[in-house]
């Protein structure tokens, strides 16, 4: 049998690289959010909610996710090049987007029950093109182990947006302040990621189309997985504002600020080094394949513990002073999708494995059972906003165990090298 290899040394410290980042990117959001909750009205911080979900629900998919095949090949060129179509892709799908919304941007709006956008539809467009440019980018310095340079560029895009916002609401306490902020922040880490990134483009059209059809399972699995994926997380904010308005939505977006932010940025930062790690792990063998897995999820675990726990014993108490008297009901919110949020937390770093295994179907079917399940959730139990948040919370921290289980089952029938 052959020897274990040894899990490298370089994983734990490039996820740190990436934590140290995203935890001074959140000490910004921490400091600036009290703020914002004082500057701005309910209403227009659930406008922005909207916004972001709208605007990550597209842009994580505008390039039809053959930036994730950035980091596969052995060669750099293709890589490179790789990079090149990911960003033609980007230009194509966001032109195409923008006259979608021209042409039906009410209609669209009115499926997400966001329709309080129809005056922001250029802004929508923009930020979905910014954002996608800047996450696709992101996989060139992640293929280059430029963990440094992306821990920079999230703790400046991070805080660059948080100032601009809290400058702006001092004086024009509006929606479109806090869009315009927005989309200066994600301006700010697309130019810094495009700066770093070293890319050429002495590319030929005929080898971007050899490209595409090489990896065509990224646009034609990854980027419907990814979609309902996303879809299935931004749900909620869509149905809150559905059933209770966008009063409920700001609570909420609040509450999931608190809860999800500073251990998702921590997951996203996990997300990129095990998707670089396991993708060589599974050239060395299942068992390697495994050692990562399960390092990474007990991790994960023991790190997600203490903060949830606090959170559910004193949500309602940290709610009132941080984010003011009438934001006590995000404090309860924090408690009940504590359950959720665990298993969530586990969960997302290590759902790249199905793509490194090349079997992304598998996610797409879980992906498309879990929005079902969430839709069916929410619309039997829209009475109250507690009761339909208690029944997500309770099915989604089991789907997401259940995926986990499955991740485990596939990677244990792989043969051994």
């Amino acid at each position: 049998m052959p020897k274990l290899p040894v899990i490298r040394a370089d994983f734990t410290k490039n996820v740190f690289k990436l934590m140290s980042g995203t935890a001074l990117a959140h000490l910004t959001t921490l400091l600036a959010t009290p703020i914002l909750t004082r500057l701005f009205a309910k209403e227009s911080l659930g406008d922005l909610q909207l916004f972001l979900s709208t605007v990550t629900t597209f842009g994580v998919v505008a390039s039809l996710k053959y930036e994730m095949a950035i980091v596969l090949p052995k060669e750099n060129e293709e890589g490179n090049e790789l990079a090149v179509l990911s960003l033609a892709v980007l230009g194509i799908f966001s032109l195409l987007f923008t006259l979608l919304l021209a042409v039906t941007g009410k209609h669209l709006l009115r499926l997400l029950n966001a329709e309080s956008l129809q005056p922001y539809l250029y802004f929508i467009a923009v930020g979905v093109f910014l954002f996608g440019f800047w996450q696709a980018l992101q996989y060139v310095l992640v293929r280059f182990k430029k963990f440094g340079v992306l821990a920079t560029n999230k703790v400046i895009q991070v805080a660059a947006m948080n100032i601009i916002t809290i400058l702006l609401g001092f004086f024009w306490r509006t929606t479109m302040a806090l869009f315009y902020a927005q989309l200066f922040g994600w301006a700010i880490a697309a130019y810094l990621v495009w700066i770093k990134s070293d890319l050429h483009f002495r590319v030929t059209w005929r080898r971007l189309y050899f490209l595409a059809k090489e990896y065509i399972k990224f646009p034609t699995v990854n980027t419907a997985l990814v979609f309902l994926n996303t879809f299935s997380m931004q749900l909620p904010v869509f149905m809150f504002s559905r059933y209770f308005g966008v009063e409920i939505v700001a609570l909420y977006s609040m509450a999931n600020r608190i809860v999800s932010i500073p251990l998702f940025m921590v997951g996203t930062s996990v997300q990129q080094v095990y998707f670089r790690a396991a993708s060589e792990a599974k050239h060395q063998g299942r068992d390697a394949l495994l050692q990562v897995y399960r390092k990474t999820v007990r991790s994960l675990a023991l790190f997600a513990l203490l903060p949830l726990g606090i959170l559910l014993l004193f949500g309602p108490q940290i709610a009132r002073v941080y984010f003011g008297q009438s934001y006590a009901e995000s404090g309860v919110y924090m408690q009940i999708i504590t359950f959720w949020m665990l298993f969530q937390f586990i969960n997302s770093p290590i759902s790249a494995t199905f793509t490194i295994l090349d079997k992304q179907q598998i996610g797409f079917y879980l992906i498309l059972i879990s929005l079902v399940l969430r839709f069916v959730v929410m619309a039997l139990y829209h009475s109250s906003a507690r009761g339909a948040l208690a029944a997500l919370s309770l099915t989604a921290g089991l789907f997401y165990l259940f995926y986990n289980l499955t991740i485990f089952y596939f990677i244990k029938k792989m043969d051994q090298a």
